[in-house]
């Protein structure tokens, strides 16, 4: 492989990697502001809205559409960082070893 293309293949790997972290930064500060000021944000939508199943249905979507979005950074963290995966590997296979080696 030329030195350009590792090199640009290196960039690719960074700039994935990157955008993960930048993913990563909105999705630590807007689980912040909602734990933060969820009571706010419920007591808001209380006044506005009688009906009791429509304040459970935004409640409860709140919370299922944080827990999806953290599913989805996780699935984005696995494809940013999918060579270093190879480190779980390589310690299964040294455990492995280690414990043919016991016996």
């Amino acid at each position: 492989m030329k030195k350009e293309d590792k090199y640009l293949q290196a960039q690719k790997k960074v700039a994935k990697q990157k955008n993960f972290y930048n993913h990563l930064q909105v999705f630590v500060i807007m689980m912040i502001v909602i734990i933060v000021f969820s009571d706010t944000i419920f007591n808001f939508f209380e006044e506005h809205i009688s009906n009791q199943n429509t304040l459970k249905w935004i409640r409860t979507n709140i919370w299922i559409n944080s827990l999806l979005w953290a599913f989805g950074l996780l699935i984005h963290g696995i494809y940013a960082f999918k060579n270093k995966i190879s480190i779980i590997e390589n310690w299964e296979k040294r455990k492995i070893e280690d414990i043919m080696n016991e016996n």
